[in-house]
């Protein structure tokens, strides 16, 4: 499974919806605003995050890390093709938090050669500690905003990526909800 954003050709963008709208395509202008919204949103996400990061003596990358293995990818293969980072990367940040009783590593049961990566109990409180301090500040200003709004603009940055579904499975969703 590939996670890197490859340039789509004329078909896949219009099979995407990435189209020109009458006035034309978006300029330098357009492009800078837009990249200082999505640094603005990453800023915040990291100011949030940075109470348990540091209660925990973690990376803000390294809890990402439980995040992903919890959705599911549980490959050190996986995470560091996801995260575009060389697979050594994964192997430190993996040893340090299986150090820190986060994360532990299990041999398959189908093919011992393959080592699986699981959230430890420790880590799924840190993952819950986290997410409850995400889960504040976004209720609190997601009260203005219609549930349509934030579909509409997480459809649009789906779009953009060009990567219309995550390849990271939602554990939060059920199979049916396809929101």
């Amino acid at each position: 499974m590939k996670y890197s954003a490859e340039s789509l050709s004329d078909v896949e963008a219009v099979a995407y919806g990435i189209v020109t709208d009458a006035l034309g395509p978006a300029d330098d202008a357009d492009i800078v605003d837009f990249l200082g919204a999505v640094m603005d949103v990453e800023r915040m996400i990291a100011t949030l995050t940075m109470p348990v990061t540091h209660k925990y003596g973690i990376s803000e990358r390294a809890l990402g890390i439980i995040f992903l293995v919890h959705a599911g990818l549980d490959r050190p293969s996986s995470l560091s093709e996801y995260l575009n980072v060389l697979p050594s990367t994964i192997t430190a940040d993996i040893d340090k938090l299986a150090a820190a009783d986060l994360l532990r590593r299990t041999a398959s049961k189908s093919d011992k050669r393959v080592t699986r990566i699981q959230v430890t109990p420790r880590g799924a409180r840190v993952q819950k500690e986290s997410l409850r301090q995400l889960h504040e500040f976004f209720r609190a200003k997601a009260a203005g905003v219609a549930r349509e709004e934030l579909q509409a603009c997480i459809a649009t940055l789906r779009r953009l990526s060009g990567v219309p579904k995550s390849p990271v499975p939602n554990p939060l969703r059920k199979a049916d909800d396809t929101r």
